[in-house]
């Protein structure tokens, strides 16, 4: 079996520091196939330009792929091959969200032509059950693999200390913070309903600091001292700043898959969701889901302390080990 990974010119960065949520995606799968299989990474496209954009899809569409038994993009692109041969063309789907949010969205043709990239793909594979119910309304009628993605395995290592006592309870957020979708300006107005004083909400992430959104919640945040907007989230912190929290609260309105609620359940902390969100269900059996109004803070508390090794445990079937295996029987599948 002889497989092509397409994905962006950057997307196999092995630097962490250089690639999105997709790009770590596309490097952990390869990195994973590499060791079990023959795969080939072609980093394809290049958006930087309007040149360069053109040439990604011409290049795309004259390549010959005759000597491979899959052609896997790892995201769905413009991509419509001419020499395709005896190859399986399968797409992984991570959400529609380009069909909704203006911060994701591309021209109304750019749509139109990721849509028809993915229903003319042989198979899809899709991040979790909610994006497949989303492609099979698009009128998809191929055969449609549902393969949750994984997280690293410092995620599931020990921590120096499982509870940290403290006078003060953490609540926080890690994700982009001027993102429509995230809603972050809803959570901390929830957030502000609190009265007492021992309890503070760290919001980390990255943000363009002349964005309409960001400006609201530095206003909201101004109004309450106990909001702390800390930047990005440092990669080779992440377990660390987890473990910070008493409960990591999550407004956002959607997810394809939900990957900072896994990471913060495998890390014992619970998640706080809108009971209105639409969150694949798979990710979100263990948390606490809240109307307009959080949870007393020491329910907050008493959640962590008996619930933190269920929620350990329940999330270790992300693991990029179970993800390749599967995307391997996919391959197999297939042809």
């Amino acid at each position: 079996m002889k497989v092509l990974l397409i994905a962006g010119k950057d997307d196999f960065n092995e630097d962490v520091s250089k690639v999105t949520g997709i790009g770590r995606y596309v490097r952990e799968v390869y990195r994973g196939l590499k060791k079990q299989i023959d795969v080939e990474p072609y980093p394809l496209f290049d958006y930087s330009s309007i040149f360069s954009s053109v040439n990604s899809v011409i290049k795309g569409i004259f390549h010959d792929y005759s000597g491979y038994d899959i052609i896997h993009l790892l995201s769905p692109k413009p991509f419509f091959p001419l020499r395709k041969g005896k190859a399986k063309w399968l797409t992984t789907v991570h959400d529609l969200f380009f069909l909704k949010y203006r911060e994701s969205k591309p021209s109304p043709y750019m749509q139109k032509v990721y849509l028809k990239s993915i229903l003319n793909s042989d198979a899809l594979i899709v991040v979790s059950s909610l994006v497949k119910d989303d492609v099979e309304k698009l009128g998809y009628k191929k055969k449609i693999f549902v393969v949750n993605p994984g997280i690293g395995d410092e995620f599931f290592t020990k921590p120096l200390a499982r509870y940290e006592k403290r006078d003060v309870i953490k609540l926080g957020y890690i994700g982009k913070l001027d993102s429509e979708r995230k809603d972050v300006i809803r959570g901390i107005k929830v957030f502000r309903k609190i009265k007492e004083k021992n309890v503070i909400f760290e919001l980390w992430g990255s943000y363009n600091p002349n964005s309409e959104i960001f400006k609201k919640i530095k206003e909201e945040s101004e109004k309450d001292p106990r909001i702390k907007i800390m930047g990005p989230a440092p990669d080779e912190k992440l377990v660390e700043i987890y473990d910070s929290f008493d409960a990591f609260f999550f407004p956002t309105k959607e997810e394809g898959f939900g990957l900072p609620i896994v990471e913060a359940q495998a890390r014992g902390v619970p998640v706080i969701l809108f009971k209105d969100a639409r969150i694949p269900d798979e990710v979100c059996e263990n948390c606490i889901k809240i109307d307009e109004e959080l949870p007393p803070l020491d329910y907050i508390k008493s959640f962590k302390e008996k619930y933190y090794d269920k929620l350990r445990n329940s999330m270790r079937k992300f693991s990029w080990e179970n993800s390749i295996r599967k995307i391997i029987n996919v391959y197999t599948n297939l042809i």
